[in-house]
């Protein structure tokens, strides 16, 4: 209980990074967009340890030890590639700027967190040159970290560079003072084609999906950001950053199952969350076969509010409904777990009225999936500075609105939060993630 109540604690906070704001950094994203995803798509993606489970890697280094070693180098946030090619000591892992705020760690002093496995059994002369002829740099030639910047309460958005064509996504770090432990939120795509009329990277378009190397370079560059900086240690994942993750399924699938892989970033299947808008009643069963964590960003279970909000919606929310609790309905006990996520809007759905419909809307969960544990999960809307569109009229919700939809839930049954606003101060708050782009540029639809 305690795992699932930090994930819903995050999401609160997470929530907090897709529905709703403009982050500050900029983006230069090529003129033309969609001649760029053309040429991206026939382009050979870069290989990275990372996206290789253990028996891939075995069979590439010639042994299971060798895959072991470059898992335990990867889980402390250090560069295979990198760290068995270096011999001196006192080389360091990352040139970084001081703009960033952080010193990179010499080999020597990552040598000291490493376990004694792997120091007395490193790489040989063999398996290095099989690393490098197999591999990418994670840092020169996959993505790297271009801007930090960190919020009061510890909050650390990074803003991320592409290599592969210079785009910037970003990522988001929340550590919990009470657990030790630290949130990551990740993005999926660059950009994002739902066009939420409240969310900040719905405004963007979108421009391409990242792929499962580039996914995980989020988590490599947190875990790495979180040593170098002293902060907790990252145990939870999200998938609420920019982008869609069921219209990137295929990447999001493989990334989450490494991340919840017992020999590779070895999180818990319960602390690792896809959050999704549900573009099809299918998606579910897509995303569902990572094994991990289901939310669902409702926002409003009225069907015309719905489309208001979600301009994209193609399905009832009806056949929505059906889709997850079909996918719920063929998982074990353990994972009939699910949230749904609603961004209140002051005036638009924050009635007691919804609150009233969405209680009736959730009965055919509790109906028909055996051992549910359903939450509901209330945040806050987030300005995020529109001057055109629907959002330029949104205005934050009262409190006492929010509490009284809260009540409403609670009285009939439903655990309910109320999202903690975390990063705000940096635009790093729920739907306040995006790269900005020039109006002139089109994005990919």
């Amino acid at each position: 209980m305690t795992s699932m109540r930090i994930i819903w604690q995050t999401v609160f906070v997470l929530a907090t990074f897709g529905f709703d704001g403009a982050c500050g950094f900029s983006l230069s994203p090529p003129t033309n967009a969609v001649e760029s995803e053309k040429a991206l798509q026939s382009a050979p993606e870069l290989k990275s340890p990372l996206c290789c489970n253990t028996d891939e890697l075995s069979n590439i280094l010639n042994g299971k030890g060798r895959s072991q070693n470059c898992w335990e180098a990867l889980r402390l946030g250090v560069d295979p590639v990198w760290y068995y090619s270096s011999l001196n000591e006192d080389s360091l892992e990352s040139e970084y700027d001081e703009s960033l705020g952080l010193k990179s760690w010499s080999r020597q002093k990552i040598e000291d967190s490493m376990s004694e496995i792997s120091l007395t059994n490193p790489l040989g002369k063999d398996a290095i040159n099989l690393l490098n002829q197999h591999f990418a740099s994670i840092e020169d030639e996959i993505a790297q970290l271009s801007k930090l910047s960190i919020a009061p309460d510890g909050t650390t958005k990074m803003l991320i560079k592409l290599l592969k064509d210079g785009l910037e996504v970003e990522s988001v770090i929340i550590p919990w003072d009470d657990q030790g432990k630290s949130t990551l939120c990740i993005s999926s795509q660059v950009g994002c084609r739902q066009a939420c009329t409240f969310c900040a990277t719905g405004r963007m378009g979108k421009y391409r999906n990242l792929s499962t190397s580039e996914i995980l370079a989020q988590m490599h560059l947190g875990i790495k950001v979180c040593r170098l900086n002293d902060v907790f240690p990252i145990n939870n994942v999200v998938f609420m950053g920019q982008g869609e993750p069921a219209d990137n399924a295929e990447s999001v699938v493989e990334a989450a199952k490494i991340l919840a892989d017992r020999d590779l970033y070895q999180l818990s299947p319960r602390r690792v969350t896809i959050s999704t808008v549900a573009p099809e009643p299918e998606c579910f069963a897509k995303i569902g076969e990572a094994g991990v964590a289901l939310a669902w960003s409702v926002h409003a279970s009225k069907q015309e509010l719905r489309e208001e909000l979600v301009p994209t919606t193609r399905h009832s929310m009806n056949d929505l409904r059906e889709g997850l609790i079909t996918t719920l309905q063929g998982r074990s006990k353990r994972q009939r777990n699910t949230m749904l996520e609603i961004a209140l809007i002051g005036g638009v759905n924050d009635s007691k009225e919804d609150a009233l419909h969405l209680v009736e809307f959730c009965q055919p969960f509790f109906q028909k999936v055996k051992n549910i544990k359903l939450f509901v999960n209330l945040i806050p809307w987030n300005d995020i500075g529109a001057t055109n569109g629907p959002a330029s009229t949104y205005n934050k919700p009262v409190m006492d609105q929010v509490i009284q939809y809260q009540n409403v839930l609670r009285e009939h049954d439903i655990l309910c939060y109320i999202r903690t606003t975390r990063g705000d101060e940096e635009n790093a708050a729920c739907g306040m993630l995006t790269t900005k782009k020039k109006e002139s540029e089109r994005a990919i639809k």
